[in-house]
């Protein structure tokens, strides 16, 4: 899990930790974020403290508490890291610009994979069970799941459209369309019906039909 900087509150500082280096405050931090993911997990928003966190991390309540004000701020810090370590994964394969279908492939699988992992699971439960209370918290998500998700992806249809090798001209627009494409129903399979996700080679199908479909309506026009 990584150790990003988590929003701060105005509780009070551990003098003990205040003199830390970065180095073993990330490893603090890193410590309480993976205590309080496997808690939240485990047991939910409700039935989670931040005593109980303290105990697993294990840290002190003040060191927790220097860093996250609340529960709700640290539950905030849980699944936005756990988006943003998912968002970063596709981040990277679109850094190749080399072959566009093969991308697009790559794009597309990493993001079924994600998408029916634990992980995602696990936000997708804390957004249903939480956001109607927090929904800051839900707004924290999406702007560091879906959101980033979509620029990465289109910033790298933007340049495809601009090098002619697609034809592109709302490349946002287009993201959204290729993530639901390659995504079908899968959220509510899997939310509804569990037993029913589809087999590894009919998520091949979904996938290689979604991507033909794409790559037809925005093929670059002839010249």
């Amino acid at each position: 899990m990584t150790t990003r900087a988590p929003p701060r509150g105005g509780g009070t500082r551990d003098p003990r930790s205040a003199g830390l280096a970065p180095t073993q405050r990330d490893r603090k931090v890193g410590s309480i974020l993976a205590a309080a993911r496997a808690l939240f997990l485990d047991h939910g928003f409700d039935t989670v403290s931040m005593d109980m966190v303290a105990r697993q991390a294990p840290v002190s309540k003040a060191t927790l508490y220097a860093h996250f004000a609340s529960k709700e701020e640290l539950f905030t810090a849980v699944v936005v890291d756990e988006a943003e370590r998912m968002t970063d994964e596709i981040g990277r394969i679109v850094t190749d610009r080399s072959d566009i279908a093969a991308v697009l492939k790559r794009v597309a699988e990493k993001f079924v994979d994600i998408f029916l992992s634990e992980q995602a699971m696990f936000l997708q439960r804390a957004v249903i069970g939480v956001v109607p209370r927090f929904p800051s918290i839900g707004a924290a998500i999406f702007e560091s799941g879906p959101k980033a998700l979509t620029e990465h992806l289109a910033a790298f249809l933007g340049e495809a459209h601009r090098a002619s090798k697609l034809h592109v001209p709302n490349p946002t627009l287009a993201a959204k369309q290729f993530l639901s494409l390659v995504r079908g129903d899968l959220d509510i399979t899997r939310l509804l019906l569990p037993a029913a996700v589809p087999s590894r080679a009919e998520l091949e199908t979904q996938i290689k039909a979604g991507i033909d479909l794409f790559l037809h309506f925005y093929a670059p026009f002839e010249t």
